[in-house]
């Protein structure tokens, strides 16, 4: 088990980056500690690991295989219900739903931007780059127009398998934080920036936003699936909760907090309707223009 190493300060609030009164959870384990700030209501892991520890010992394609494995020995019926459901949804919706979204998306962004050239779509915590080609391929051979794909990963490993994949579109990855990739990149220069299950990684959630905000052309977009800490499923699984990940998962965000975190970067929430925040789904979706 490596050395866990955390700064001596607790962590700021990531919805304000400042410091703010906070009360532990009932959903801390062990040494990791998890606040809801009495102000703002945001629920964040107050003492996380130092970053690199974040990139290499609980880099997300460790966690999450060790988290199916867990699950499948502690919670057997629940992760073999879980994998028949989303099993049964492939078979009816061919396309996952971050797919779908994504192709309205680039849809919009065609017709109301009049784009002849390539449409250029980040994604952020790209992982192994599947879902960006995808993607991708699709829309262009649906629409006729080309989609540069520009992914952002913080593992060498998967982005350099990455890159090799999106270099036969056109596209890279680069290999780099979440900040300092966007920071890379021009500013004005992005049509569509994806956050699927990414934020709830990043220790600076907020900073990752507006960054994103300077990156986006006016009017572009930005999709955002985060888990549901305000979902009924967390009231009754408790810390048995699918959302809870030790200690990867360092942001907590309800419809509420996500939405305030969205307008507190510079950007504006675009759409978060009903069906995105239902207290039903484990997940809440949100789409926010510059």
């Amino acid at each position: 088990m490596p050395t866990i190493q955390s700064g001596n300060m607790p962590r700021s609030n990531p919805l304000t980056g400042t410091q703010t009164p906070v009360k532990e959870t009932p959903y801390s384990n062990g040494e990791w500690r998890v606040v809801e700030c009495l102000e703002t209501g945001m629920v964040f892991l107050e003492n996380p690991p130092e970053y690199s520890q974040l990139v290499e010992e609980f880099a997300w394609e460790k966690t999450f295989e060790e988290e199916k494995k867990r699950r499948r020995k502690e919670e057997p019926l629940v992760a073999f219900a879980s994998k028949l459901s989303k099993s049964a949804r492939r078979k009816v919706q061919k396309r996952e739903r971050i797919e779908r979204v994504a192709y309205r998306i680039l849809s919009r962004i065609s017709e109301e931007m009049g784009v002849r050239d390539a449409i250029t779509m980040i994604d952020v915590g790209c992982g192994t780059g599947e879902k960006l080609c995808r993607i991708s391929s699709y829309f262009q051979e649906r629409r006729g127009v080309s989609v540069s794909p520009v992914g952002i990963e913080i593992s060498a490993q998967l982005a350099k398998e990455t890159d090799e994949r999106l270099s036969h579109l056109g596209g890279r990855c680069i290999h780099s934080s979440a900040l300092n990739g966007l920071n890379l990149l021009e500013d004005d220069s992005a049509d569509l920036v994806v956050f699927c299950s990414y934020l709830e990684h990043e220790v600076e959630p907020l900073e990752v936003l507006r960054a994103v905000s300077s990156k986006l052309r006016k009017g572009g977009y930005a999709i955002i699936k985060v888990p549901n800490y305000g979902c009924w499923n967390r009231f009754i699984r408790q810390k048995s909760w699918c959302g809870f990940r030790y200690p990867d998962h360092v942001n907590y965000f309800t419809p509420r907090t996500l939405t305030r975190m969205i307008e507190t970067s510079g950007l504006k929430l675009w759409k978060m309707n009903f069906y995105d925040r239902l207290p039903t789904n484990d997940n809440v979706w949100a789409i926010a223009r510059r």
